[in-house]
């Protein structure tokens, strides 16, 4: 059984596509809202959900949503994402094993060479594709939907009746700031 999540942001939850202002910023990004409620769906049968993110766009969206990110900005650079493993692993108290990682870039490969359950969308590079389960669906298309239905169907989650988490996908969705 999959215990923790660890997430990449862009090309996975949206389709990598950045909408920069004249001065360089990311002013837009579009997300699948599918997607949250599939977070919301690992959280409420107990799967911890993470997001590494090198992109501090992302951090308030995240933050925004009650959902622990980490952003990957060591001394103002990027710094390989496996180096992030252990500390997760040890705050939710899971193994590699019980571990599942989603990305869909070069930046994910030695983070996903480490954990069980590798995983990523269609349209990521052939180098990823060949070491991940590849999710029928393109970055940004729902993929952590698709990913937690696949997950179910593959006795990978437990599987728990709508009745009885959709009270706590509420409180989840409560907890949201908008």
């Amino acid at each position: 059984m999959i215990k923790l999540l660890i997430l990449d942001v862009d090309g996975v939850m949206t389709d990598g596509t950045k909408y920069y202002d004249r001065e360089g910023t990311v002013k837009l990004k579009i997300f699948c809202d599918k997607d949250w409620t599939a977070i919301k769906r690992f959280r409420a049968i107990g799967v911890n959900v993470v997001f590494l993110t090198g992109d501090p766009y992302n951090i308030s969206i995240l933050e925004n949503r009650n959902l622990h990110v980490i952003a990957n900005r060591g001394s103002g650079y990027h710094s390989d994402k496996k180096n992030y493993l252990d500390d997760i692993l040890k705050e939710y108290g899971c193994t590699e094993k019980d571990t599942a990682y989603v990305g869909d870039d070069l930046f994910d490969i030695g983070i996903m060479k480490m954990v069980r359950y590798p995983i990523c969308p269609l349209d990521a590079p052939r180098s990823v594709r060949q070491i991940a389960r590849v999710l029928p669906v393109n970055g940004g298309q729902n993929v952590i939907m698709n990913l937690f239905d696949t997950l179910e169907i593959d006795g990978l989650l437990p599987c728990i009746s709508y009745d009885k988490v959709i009270d706590k996908i509420y409180e989840l969705d409560l907890k949201e700031k908008f």
